[in-house]
């Protein structure tokens, strides 16, 4: 009789050990989860702001682009101060 009890003992400690290991590999599950979804929504904005970025570069590029064109190709240069004339409105 005393076996039979020590197995009933030994099923109730193994089937309360695999719940225990039940939840926690669900809570496991849960918190990659949240994360994976957290680093999904950096990526996007990661992917948005290297976008921005690289229409930012184009941009200036361009803008040097037609500077060095200008002082070399037509040379043409940037007025100093005396050259520069201030106008103002009268009405």
């Amino acid at each position: 009789m005393r076996s039979g009890a020590f197995f009933v003992a030994l099923l109730i400690v193994l089937a309360s050990a695999s719940a225990v290991s039940v939840v926690t590999s669900q809570y496991e599950a849960r918190k990659l989860y949240t994360e994976i979804e957290y680093e999904k929504k950096r990526m996007i904005e990661l992917d948005r702001e290297w976008k921005k970025l690289g229409i930012e570069k184009d941009t200036l590029v361009t803008h040097r682009r037609v500077a060095e064109i200008a002082a070399d190709r037509l040379n043409m240069a940037l007025p100093t101060m005396e050259q520069i004339v201030m106008l103002e409105n009268t009405r």
